[in-house]
């Protein structure tokens, strides 16, 4: 399998909120009050649904070729040739993911912190400490997610609850201005975004308690759900929906206005700590998917290998795929959520289904 580490289901969990966490938090509050102003809340909900409805197929999958990544099973239920595709299919969406959140926390540290550091600069930097953790073993990473979990968790309630003074409820009206058939429209761009914990289907193989997997999940997925709908509510009671979906990132916009007596006034700082280890443990956690896949793929014996390579793959695309991040979130709001749902979605359906026909239902 390339990997001897094996993960707890409290590692499992973890890994997962912490990737999720960081990815939808950067640019997600926004798209979504522009899409449903007041009713954010139901589509977040129905997102919910969706992915747990997901992760049963991942599971399910996990569970009848034990010990082995979606990587792996793709090839053992489609063939050499269609497996390899589907897995490869996999680690390409793996790979742009990690572009997405290296030149989202890029952007993010180039306007707020590091004003005049170049950003390829701040790139290799990512990487290079990202590749650092990526060898060290999926343990490492996995332990990493349990240092880091509490650094996002702790600021952002922090800045929750200390926003509570300037909430104005009347924002929350009206209430249910959008249809079914509206409200899932908009669901597709989050449960893309979501759908990024297809992870699991790497994870799974290196869980100590596979059968806990699924329960890890749907925990995990389960209390971003919470803190995305709590974050907001805060936004949209404190600054409106019009105001909210023009802020870039408007949950450190919220922390900016918070201010603690007069001895702790920059809580902005927590949303750089919050923003910026979300951010790593999310790239590491993607950098790891992608090697591994690979070299699953090309049956390499040490995965190792192969991150030198992706990095510097990566550090160029950083430079040449998205101009600015404007042009990144265009993609991201227009394209991303339909080619993400045919990876996320689709091909797991099409797993499942060629699967049963192949092998049973009980497979044995």
């Amino acid at each position: 399998m390339l990997e001897n580490g094996k993960i707890s289901t409290r590692q499992f969990t973890l890994m997962l909120f912490s990737l999720l966490l960081s990815t939808i938090m950067f640019g997600l509050p926004r798209i979504l009050i522009e899409q449903s102003k007041q009713d954010v809340w139901q589509v977040m909900l129905i997102t919910l649904v969706l992915d747990a409805l997901l992760a049963i197929i991942y599971f399910i999958l996990g569970m009848r070729y034990p010990q082995q990544t979606m990587i792996q099973y793709s090839e053992t239920i489609l063939g050499p040739w269609l497996g390899k595709i589907t897995g490869l299919l996999y680690v390409l969406f793996f790979g742009y993911m990690t572009l997405i959140i290296l030149k989202t926390v890029s952007e993010f540290v180039d306007t707020v912190l590091l004003t005049d550091t170049p950003e390829l600069v701040i790139n290799f930097i990512l990487l290079l400490v990202s590749l650092y953790a990526v060898n060290a073993g999926l343990e490492v990473v996995a332990r990493l997610s349990e240092v880091i979990a509490p650094l996002m968790l702790i600021p952002l309630m922090i800045i929750l609850t200390f926003s509570l003074n300037r909430v104005e409820l009347g924002n929350l009206r009206p209430v249910f201005q959008h249809n079914v058939w509206e409200l899932l429209k908009s669901s597709l761009q989050p449960i893309s975004w979501y759908g990024i914990c297809i992870t699991m289907g790497i994870f799974m193989a290196y869980h100590n308690n596979p059968k806990e997997s699924l329960k890890a999940k749907l925990i995990a997925i389960g209390g971003v759900t919470v803190l995305t709908i709590m974050t907001l509510m805060s936004l949209i009671t404190i600054f409106g929906t019009s105001y909210s979906n023009q802020q870039i990132y408007p949950v450190f916009r919220l922390a900016q206005i918070i201010k603690v007596g007069d001895f702790f006034e920059r809580i902005e700082t927590l949303v750089i700590i919050f923003q910026i280890a979300g951010a790593f443990v999310g790239l590491v956690i993607l950098y790891y998917s992608s090697v591994l896949g690979l070299a699953q793929i090309f049956k390499i014996q040490r995965y190792q290998t192969l991150t030198p390579y992706f990095g510097v793959i990566m550090l160029i695309l950083s430079v040449f795929v998205f101009s600015n991040i404007t042009e990144m979130n265009q993609f991201t709001e227009s394209i991303f959520p339909y080619l993400a749902i045919f990876i996320e979605d689709f091909l797991i359906m099409m797993l499942l289904i060629v699967s049963l026909i192949r092998h049973g239902i009980k497979k044995t």
